[in-house]
């Protein structure tokens, strides 16, 4: 078990949805000192580097160049892990002021963030496709939400257990923009539930893109 950290949230929230202000508020959102720009870029440079080096690996194996790569459940969780460390790695190479442990707490965090949902996918549809009811497009996609979202709170208490900060004053709650890090899988359920207009979209083209961004907001932690 990792040692726990407290992180600090500030009372302002999104006060125009009619809450009140509330550090524990589902709207709150973390609070971090500005990035260096030297900071900045090694983030940049972990992320990318921890996102290209399994697409490499995905272009070798499916033998095809990097912008014509599928993405399976496999390819989605090497894709979150590789770019999360990578983003973690970067952050702690460029901020040795700041203990590891927050940077890799949040690295747990967003890593089960993004694996628990990404393992209900194949379940999710299997149930769908079993059921004459909730085999068509709508009933996926609800029932796909449903459980991106489950997942979220799930791996929060998963990675609030291997953080040791399961109290009430420590504990990392699931966030709005923690839900908004997660387009990465919900694109990638869209993906592997073959949704007519994603094909259309070219949304597997992105979906590197939405990876880099979580790794990178992980590595930004202090």
């Amino acid at each position: 078990m990792l040692a726990p950290i407290y992180v600090n949230y500030p009372d302002k929230t999104f006060e125009s949805f009619g809450f009140k202000s509330d550090k524990d508020h589902f709207f709150s959102f973390p609070k971090r000192k500005p990035l260096t720009n030297m900071e900045k870029l090694s983030i940049g440079i972990g992320t990318l580097a921890g996102t290209a080096i399994p697409m490499m690996q995905f272009c070798k194996k499916q033998k095809v160049p990097i912008w014509k790569l599928k993405y399976s459940e496999k390819e989605m969780i090497l894709l979150s892990t590789g770019s999360i460390s990578g983003g973690v790695a970067g952050g702690l190479l460029s901020d040795r002021k700041v203990e590891a442990k927050y940077k890799i707490h949040e690295g747990v965090f967003q890593f089960f963030n993004a694996i628990i949902p990404t393992l209900l996918i194949k379940p999710i549809l299997k149930i769908c496709e079993n059921i004459k009811a909730l085999n068509n497009m709508k009933a996926k996609a609800a029932a796909l939400l449903c459980g991106i979202f489950g997942g979220m709170f799930a791996g929060a208490k998963i990675s609030n257990k291997i953080n040791g900060t399961t109290s009430p004053n420590n504990r990392r709650k699931v966030k709005f923009i923690d839900t908004i890090a997660n387009i990465d899988v919900i694109s990638g359920a869209l993906i592997m539930a073959k949704f007519p207009f994603v094909g259309k979209l070219g949304v597997e083209k992105f979906l590197p893109l939405f990876y880099m961004w979580t790794g990178y907001e992980s590595g930004k932690m202090r």
